[in-house]
């Protein structure tokens, strides 16, 4: 199947233009074809025009990196993804005797770890940053214990590096480079600032009423790289990446990344997650969705400075992979690119979004109540039948300022659409509620994060 390239770049040109994205590529591989759209600029400063090996920041969409890097220690033997953490960090602790013992890495790869997220804080930019950051969850309260429930987890993905250098003897970042990103021939691609300056980069960018300016600062915490904070990469390494999930774990030169056998399992669903517009379920490292009866695969991510999303759909032999240099229009690029590509290219109809109506009224009382995270309290209320979300950060970055309260939707299945999308970051997810034994709700999920309910 031949790629329009002509008619590819249009598409993200037309996109970029009306959601006012300062810089962006595509990048499409299907089968032997590939296509690279850059548009627009790296840096307004300068006026530089993206290219096809301009980098990005990924976001989150590197815990597939961290997974496969991980997954590549389990091959070597180094790593039994079955036994607990603490088998191989022994100074690690949660806030819960029994999940302290008991989660294993497949737990923290497959987002069943029951983690709190953990707070948004910066632990320095020295090589121990992760393990910093990652004591950041000592002392909290678990959402789940371990394999009870999807629960999407920052600090998990920090634990997974956390292990990664503990084996290594290295820092993550020097870990993944020598260990996948070089094996994998992935040379658009690097996480630390010193490796940065060999590349063309794009800089963050905010956009507001009152204009464009610069996204700071540019890595806002070293000790979330293994969750996604620093990598950089261009759509086209990422298409390359996920290829090697289409082939079976082979890198572009034949040479072999992950064994067959790893593939299949990083691309089996361990999880159901209830938020149905986020993803149907969760892997070792990827999520997963099933559109218009086809399995795909893939992650997304954001950060204070870009934004991308990486799919591939083996049953058409395709990967595609969006970026963007305003962080918080990414979902919103890659939702365009993606009606194109997989409608008019994959011939593969892509699920649209429902509609923002009130609905019947619901029972309100299972629902109410306050959920709360490290960092972020979610207090939902009844009123005449109708449950609204008041979204608001706590602990030690946050406070009550900047409160976002919008009505949720229903949406069946004790999933609901909220009428303002702020209350997901602007990530065009749905949220729902897990409810216990006795019919009423015990956790709160927004999008992919799970609170527990405290009140």
């Amino acid at each position: 199947m031949a790629i329009e390239t002509g008619a590819l770049a249009r598409v993200a040109e037309s996109a970029a233009a009306e959601l006012g994205i300062v810089g962006a590529q595509v990048a499409l591989a299907v089968g032997e074809d590939f296509a690279e759209t850059p548009v627009g600029v790296e840096n307004t400063a300068t006026g530089r025009a993206v290219t096809a090996n301009t980098l990005f920041q990924i976001g989150s969409t590197t815990k597939v990196f961290t997974a496969a890097l991980l997954m590549r220690l389990a091959e070597a033997g180094e790593v039994d993804i079955d036994q607990p953490v603490v088998t191989y960090v022994p100074g690690f602790r949660l806030g819960d005797e029994a999940a302290t013992k008991t989660v294993t890495p497949r737990h923290l790869m497959s987002m069943t770890s029951g983690i709190d997220n953990g707070p948004y804080l910066d632990t320095g930019r020295g090589d121990e940053s992760v393990r910093d950051a990652v004591e950041l969850v000592a002392d909290l309260p678990v959402i789940t214990q371990p394999g009870a429930g999807f629960g999407y987890s920052n600090a998990s993905t920090n634990v997974s590096g956390l292990i990664i250098e503990t084996i290594t003897g290295t820092d993550w970042d020097t870990a993944l480079r020598d260990r996948l990103l070089e094996p994998a021939g992935l040379r658009h691609s690097a996480s630390l600032p010193e490796d940065h300056v060999y590349h063309p980069v794009a800089v963050g960018h905010v956009r507001a009423d009152e204009g464009v300016s610069h996204a700071r600062p540019w890595i806002f915490a070293r000790g979330y790289g293994p969750a996604g904070s620093s990598l950089c990469c261009s759509a086209g390494d990422l298409v390359r990446f996920g290829r090697i999930f289409l082939r079976g774990g082979l890198a572009a030169d034949g040479s072999r990344v992950l064994s067959e056998r790893t593939v299949a399992a990083m691309q089996t669903p361990h999880v159901d997650v209830p938020t149905k517009l986020f993803a149907d379920g969760w892997c070792l490292g990827p999520y997963t969705k099933v559109w218009d009866g086809v399995r795909i695969f893939g992650h997304s991510g954001t950060t204070p400075c870009g934004s991308s999303t990486l799919l591939w759909v083996p049953s058409h032999d395709a990967a595609v992979a969006v970026t963007v240099n305003v962080a918080n229009r990414g979902y919103h690029f890659a939702d365009r690119v993606f009606d194109h590509v997989f409608t008019d290219v994959l011939g593969i109809t892509k699920p649209t979004r429902p509609a923002k109506t009130p609905g019947a009224p619901v029972d309100t009382a299972a629902y109410a109540g306050v959920y709360e995270t490290a960092d972020t309290c979610y207090r939902v209320t009844g009123e005449d039948g109708h449950l609204f979300v008041t979204v608001s950060a706590t602990g030690p970055v946050g406070g009550s300022d900047g409160a976002v309260r919008s009505a949720l939707y229903p949406l069946g299945d004790h999933r609901f659409l909220p009428a303002d999308d702020a209350v997901g970051g602007h990530h065009l997810w749905d949220v729902a509620f897990d409810l216990g034994p006795d019919g009423t709700a015990v956790r709160f999920l927004n999008g992919a994060f799970a609170a527990r309910r405290t009140r």
